[in-house]
């Protein structure tokens, strides 16, 4: 299973913070408090929902605001499947939908740049102070990932509103 990560053709940062995520060493809120590196009058609950207490699964799955992120992105490719309880499984779900190899490094790069626009929003809130909404999101992921397909994979020339359209048939040519 963390082998499958690596053959991702995302950039090296976000392949080696998904692989920290999948191992839950990513500096979450609740992670930083198990290490003792949060004031104990901090807060552990999510930054971006502030319901439940900011663990991996919880922030990049679970939370209110990633649920529509993923279903906005799930929506624009046109797939169909229940968010599953952690991490791992959705991977596995995420690398079945893909019909071939081509597809199929596409949407892991589409899936790193999920996850890394998530990330990113979160840490806008925490230390900019600057609220991302979800509508905004979507576009952000389009463009990183219409821009990382275009410099990593060996696919003819793509415009962004055709990636923004179907990114599939771009990654078939």
């Amino acid at each position: 299973m963390l082998k499958t990560i690596w053959k991702s053709k995302a950039p090296l940062k976000a392949i080696a913070f998904s692989w920290k995520l999948f191992l839950d060493r990513v500096p979450t809120r609740n992670n930083l408090a198990m290490r003792s590196c949060l004031p104990t009058e901090e807060s552990t609950l999510c930054v971006l929902c502030g319901r439940m207490e900011e663990s991996s699964n919880h922030l990049f799955l679970h939370c209110v605001f990633t649920e529509k992120v993923w279903e906005s992105v799930m929506k624009w490719l046109d797939f169909s499947f229940i968010t599953p309880p952690n991490l791992f499984v959705h991977w596995t779900c995420w690398s079945n939908e893909g019909r071939n190899k081509r597809i199929q490094k596409g949407l892991w790069m589409i899936w790193h740049s999920t996850i890394w626009a998530i990330w990113k929003a979160r840490n806008h809130i925490i230390f900019r102070n600057e609220v991302k909404y979800i509508d905004e999101l979507l576009p952000e992921i389009k463009v990183m990932s219409w821009r990382w397909s275009l410099s990593r994979l060996s696919m003819q020339t793509c415009l962004y509103y055709e990636w923004s359209w179907n990114p599939q048939e771009c990654l078939m040519r």
